[in-house]
């Protein structure tokens, strides 16, 4: 008898204790990890920019786990995202973009819509095909501070965004495509250029040296003209040397950047391909090519909006000196 009440007694005590330990969901899940010894990551790479030092590892699987999670957390805005990015009119409801600044958008193509850009996202190599904004005078004059700012994984990428960490010891810089120095009117307009769909690697000589003197240039020319087209990114191909610890991200061997000015009856444009590598003596003009080069090495088809005639025009002109001269009057 003494034995039968004993076995009801700790079948009450389990009872209750199971009841206890469900009404506190973590303090239960703890539990069970360290009753069957489960493991658990304790940090997420695409919830930082720097999530892991170089010293630390991380296995495949837990890096897949916690890539699906984050996917599954944002099904419902990737779908969101998906719909408003299949053709140029549709994303001209969203983009802020003239509708004939926008690249000849494929089938299949992933594109991102930010406040202050656009972009086509390539997940082969981990980077933007194209980015392409307006930029103004305006926007280039402010006290908008990069100091804080941090590289942030792109949450809109239907595959996540390579990480800042991909480029942790590789020797490339985390290359602006969109210059964070174009928004120095408003601190998120800024803190949106640091999103890694808007970074490519760079040789550090490379983009602390003719590629930035590119970019300042372009501004002057913003400030000169009040309101100018851009759309820049990587010439990528097959056989690329990768970086990266959670993503394959391509090392591109060549930039390129265009600016087409259609504003005002003003029309021209200008295109430009650099090497990635230091090019200590060079000039900016030197590197001046035809849109059509551009369009030839990248298989893009730039302004496929804009009159025949027009495109055809613009797409075959480079001429550095009509963009410097003094503004009229």
């Amino acid at each position: 008898m003494k034995n039968n009440n004993f076995i009801w007694i700790a079948i009450f005590v389990l009872i209750g204790s199971v009841l206890y330990l469900k009404e506190k969901p973590g303090l239960f899940k703890n539990g069970w990890d360290a009753i069957f010894n489960k493991k658990t990551s304790s940090s997420n790479p695409y919830k930082s920019p720097e999530p892991i030092l170089d010293n630390e590892t991380v296995s495949i699987s837990e890096t897949v786990q916690e890539k699906s999670s984050n996917l599954i957390d944002d099904f419902f805005v990737k779908i969101k995202d998906k719909i408003s990015s299949t053709t140029n009119s549709t994303l001209q409801k969203e983009s802020s973009l003239p509708d004939w600044a926008l690249p000849l958008i494929k089938k299949n193509e992933e594109i991102i819509v930010h406040s202050n850009y656009t972009l086509s996202y390539n997940v082969k190599h981990e980077q933007a095909n194209w980015v392409c904004y307006v930029l103004t005078g305006e926007s280039t004059r402010g006290s908008a501070n990069r100091s804080e700012n941090q590289f942030e994984p792109d949450r809109k990428v239907q595959s996540n965004s390579a990480l800042s960490s991909d480029y942790t010891g590789s020797g490339y810089d985390r290359g602006h495509l969109v210059p964070a120095g174009d928004f120095k009117c408003c601190q998120d307009l800024m803190n949106e250029t640091f999103l890694m769909s808007n970074i490519s690697p760079q040789n550090p000589d490379f983009n602390r040296g003719i590629w930035g003197n590119l970019e300042e240039r372009i501004r002057v020319w913003a400030r000169k003209e009040e309101e100018i087209v851009i759309v820049t990114g990587p010439i990528l191909k097959n056989g690329l040397k990768k970086i990266g610890r959670y993503n394959q991200v391509s090392v591109p061997e060549e930039f390129y950047k265009i600016v087409l000015l259609n504003h005002n009856g003003n029309q021209r444009a200008i295109g430009f391909i650099l090497e990635n590598k230091p090019l200590f003596g060079s000039i900016v003009y030197d590197f001046v090519v035809p849109i059509d080069e551009i369009e030839s090495r990248t298989g893009i088809n730039f302004f496929e909006k804009l009159p025949d005639d027009l495109e055809n025009e613009l797409e075959s002109q480079g001429n550095w000196e009509d963009w410097n001269k003094r503004k009229r009057n």
